[in-house]
């Protein structure tokens, strides 16, 4: 398991660290692109946020991991174990952190 820097134990870096924390606070900035020379900690911040973020509730067995709180948005397999068995058992994951190559296009990570 990989260890993750801390980020409280950043130095410096202080519109980096806010604009990903004001990310975090609020999702609809829609992103933060960060930028900078090799070695200042872009990817340890980005990492060290997300160790910090709560965990995810998801619907247990889930492949698409629906959220269990939003029937409306289930997919078709928990929208019929609903019919079926009534309440899904929840579970709870980490939140993602995914690493993703410079060459990534958006049809790549999301499909056509």
């Amino acid at each position: 398991m990989r260890q993750t820097y801390p980020f409280s134990a950043i130095v410096g870096q202080e519109r980096m660290k806010r604009a990903l924390i004001l990310n975090a606070i609020n999702p609809q900035i829609g992103g933060v692109l960060i930028r900078g020379e090799r070695g200042t900690a872009k990817s340890t911040a980005a990492r060290a946020l997300a160790a910090l973020l709560p965990e995810l509730e998801v619907v247990q067995a889930c492949r698409f991991n629906c959220d269990p709180h939003r029937p409306d948005l289930f997919c078709d397999e928990c929208r019929e174990r609903l019919q079926v068995s009534g309440p899904l058992p929840v579970a709870y994951l980490n939140t993602p952190f995914v690493d993703l190559p410079v060459s990534a296009t958006e049809d790549r990570v999301v499909g056509t």
